[in-house]
């Protein structure tokens, strides 16, 4: 089997895990597009995967696969291009962020809309996208004391991401700014498991790039 670190996870899972974001993505691809009787369903994390199979007597099947996968190739996503997220720079934590790292806010501004984005994972809420490539200077922790309500559309930094609320929810981020960009539609999704994917602005691999629209006021 390649060099992966793997976990028995209950009687019919194998978690895969420390994987770079390149061969988690192939990985999951393989499994996707193959047809795999022993197994029932991949589960994505932020640096793993999980294989549930059918049943515990199919670990065997699943190890040989894993063995037999070539991953040396190298993602290429130059088709998907870059999409851009406008952001109105006016959240109420830009000052606090701004504080924390000694600097203005115009900076933090730039900081975090010069970088470009790959969404790593999807979670949290529906649609919701963990953000690698956050700049290192605005590695902040999460707010001691979550907010109750955070509007969608909201856009934020925690730790070493950055991210978009999807949807209405509690949250400890801090918060930059907004974007009128709907990442969850479920009417879009038309009912049925086929077309869950449209209800979802973005996906795994996509690059982004937020980019700042008129003006701000604090």
């Amino acid at each position: 089997m390649g060099d992966f670190k793997t976990i028995r996870y209950g009687e019919r899972g194998l978690l895969v895990c420390d994987l770079s974001f390149e061969i988690r993505i192939r990985l999951e691809s393989c499994a996707e597009n193959q047809s795999l009787p022993w197994l029932q369903e991949v589960v994505p994390g932020y640096d793993s995967l999980l294989f549930l199979m059918q049943s515990e007597n199919c670990l065997p099947a699943l190890v040989r696969w894993l063995s037999a996968q070539d991953l040396s190739a190298q993602w290429d996503d130059s088709d998907r291009g870059i999409l851009e997220v406008p952001v109105c720079y006016n959240g109420p934590d830009l000052r606090t962020v701004a504080e924390a790292i000694q600097c203005s806010v115009e900076t933090v501004i730039e900081l975090h809309s010069s970088a470009e984005y790959r969404v790593r994972m999807m979670g949290f809420t529906p649609g919701f996208p963990y953000l690698d490539g956050l700049p290192e200077r605005l590695h902040l922790p999460r707010r001691g004391s979550p907010r109750n309500h955070i509007k969608p559309g909201t856009v934020a930094i925690g730790g070493s991401h950055a991210g978009i609320y999807s949807v209405a929810s509690p949250g400890g981020w801090n918060l930059l700014g907004e974007t009128d960009l709907r990442l969850f539609q479920p009417e879009k999704s038309r009912g049925d498991v086929d077309g869950s994917e449209a209800a979802f602005h973005l996906r795994v691999g996509d690059r982004i790039r937020f980019v700042s629209i008129g003006e701000f006021a604090l």
